[in-house]
């Protein structure tokens, strides 16, 4: 057997360890701190298999002398200041994907700045509308001046 099957076998067995603790954790009588512990544990394996099947691959790929499609079609990362152009265009914030640790306080603070300025606004158009509703009508100003 290859090192390339080895990789693949071990990344299997890796997700089946994964599968296998999430079955766990979700169980009644199970040790919840445990449970979580086994269940990092598996997953920080489950990556490390991952990423030396990527290594392996990406190693394979260099020594073929056939271009792959898929690199041609990758954005190239030599070209001088796309990646400060992209940063320019999104704020200063490194382009990134929505794994990035980041991604998800920038979208919570975001959804409660938005929370917050139609809570404001709803105050407002009801502030509005009760002043309005104290306005003098105009019945109200004909029976003064027929008085």
């Amino acid at each position: 057997m290859g090192e390339r099957e080895e990789l693949e076998a071990a990344f299997a067995e890796a997700e089946a360890a994964l599968a296998k603790a999430v079955n766990d954790r979700d169980k009644a009588d199970v040790d919840a701190v445990e449970a979580n512990a086994h269940l990092e544990k598996a997953r920080a394996h489950c990556r490390h298999a991952r990423a030396a099947l990527a290594e392996s691959n990406r190693e394979r790929s260099t020594r073929s002398s056939e271009p792959r499609v898929a690199d041609a079609e990758k954005p190239s990362r030599e070209r001088p200041g796309s990646q400060k152009a992209i940063q320019g265009l999104t704020g200063g914030f490194p382009a990134r994907g929505p794994d990035a640790p980041g991604w998800r306080l920038l979208a919570r603070q975001s959804l409660m700045l938005l929370a917050l300025v139609l809570a404001y606004l709803q105050y407002y158009f009801l502030d509005v509308q009760l002043q309005v509703t104290r306005l003098p009508s105009i019945t109200t100003i004909l029976t003064r001046l027929g008085s």
